[in-house]
């Protein structure tokens, strides 16, 4: 026998604060199954149907299973420590060839 999810709103599904949530999972709006295609801090991107348009929702209208959600880190943390470690590089090159 397979046990019913349960579900809840995307709004208290909370990643930790270096994750965010990956898109591409089901819910339910309005009682309709949708597919979630982009999480927004408020809002929830939504396909009511392949070849649909994508509709806002907010987040508390959006009921998940929390167990298919997948999380990820975010990526802006990352590419500004990348970006900070180029330019440390780029400014040592400049040092050494300046005192060469």
């Amino acid at each position: 026998m397979v046990k019913a999810a349960k579900l809840v709103t995307l709004e208290e599904v909370q990643p930790s604060s270096e994750d965010r949530i990956l898109p591409d999972f089901p819910a339910r709006v309005d009682g309709k199954r949708v597919w979630v295609t982009a999480v927004l801090d408020r809002t929830a991107v939504v396909e009511p149907a392949p070849g649909e348009p994508k509709i806002l929702v907010n987040r508390r209208r959006c009921l998940v299973d929390p167990r298919q959600i997948r999380f990820g880190p975010i990526a802006a943390r990352h590419a500004a420590r990348r970006g900070r470690d180029a330019a440390r590089q780029v400014r040592r090159r400049r040092q050494e060839s300046t005192a060469a």
